[in-house]
């Protein structure tokens, strides 16, 4: 597991300092292990590749050579590492267009393009010498080939390099990425969640959709109706009764 430090200077937190591995279990685990070295906030783990790279509920997030996956270390004042994760799927989506993918938000943490998912974002809570940090891992399809995926989540995937006829430097996709996350967490450490919330509702696909959400009650099936201020989903079911979901598998029903 080799690492290289990369120093931006010109870059204001997010992206300041990148450590580059080859390889790595998991970019989120080894941003955990950086904070018993008290690394600065905006730090960012990047690997070219995972071999036990996760998503939520432990899922298998599969990180074959081509894709580009990375966490950041943040310091919030308040301890919302799940809504953090949802808000860092702005800036995401936001880079994914600027390289010519007209993505969009499905709840909480998938980037997806024609239902098929592009890019995912693991958000964890870590507590380190009474010091809350916030660990945001997100991984994104590339340059990919869907033959470079487990077969069985090839049907509901897809990549830039298959959607786009380009390579997309892993460099410069971070450089905006970096960009667009420091407005946008600094936005966030200035502004009542409502408004925030008001954002990622307006770039969220699953509001006004059909859904199937599996939960640990149980499954609810209904309309995606709205959001919370602390980013519940909220889903009219067919009887007109809400349920407000912080925790589930979302699947669009149409």
């Amino acid at each position: 597991m080799n690492r290289k430090e990369i120093v931006a200077s010109h870059r204001a937190r997010i992206g300041r300092t990148v450590w580059h591995y080859d390889a790595v279990e998991s970019t989120n685990d080894t941003a955990k292990e950086l904070l018993e070295e008290d690394v600065p906030e905006g730090v960012v783990v990047w690997a070219d590749r995972q071999v036990a790279g996760r998503g939520r509920h432990g899922r298998a997030w599969a990180s074959p050579l081509g894709g580009l996956y990375f966490s950041i270390v943040l310091k919030p004042k308040e301890p919302h590492a799940h809504v953090l994760g949802l808000f860092m799927g702005l800036p995401l989506i936001k880079s994914l267009r600027h390289f010519g993918v007209l993505a969009g938000l499905k709840w909480p943490n998938d980037a997806m393009f024609q239902e098929r998912k592009i890019a995912g974002i693991l958000s964890e809570g870590v507590y380190r010498r009474d010091t809350y940090h916030v660990i945001v891992g997100i991984g994104v399809n590339t340059n990919l080939d869907l033959e470079q995926l487990p077969p069985e989540v090839r049907p509901k995937a897809t990549t830039l390099k298959r959607e786009v006829p380009l390579f997309v430097s892993h460099e410069e996709f971070l450089e905006y990425f970096f960009k667009e996350a420091e407005l946008l967490y600094s936005r966030y450490t200035n502004t009542p969640l409502e408004l925030m919330m008001r954002d990622y509702r307006g770039q969220c696909i699953t509001i006004g959709r059909r859904v199937s959400v599996t939960t640990s009650k149980g499954i609810v099936v209904g309309r995606g109706y709205d959001l919370s201020p602390q980013g519940a989903l909220v889903v009219l079911d067919d009887a007109g009764g809400k349920h407000e979901i912080a925790d589930g598998t979302v699947e669009h029903l149409n």
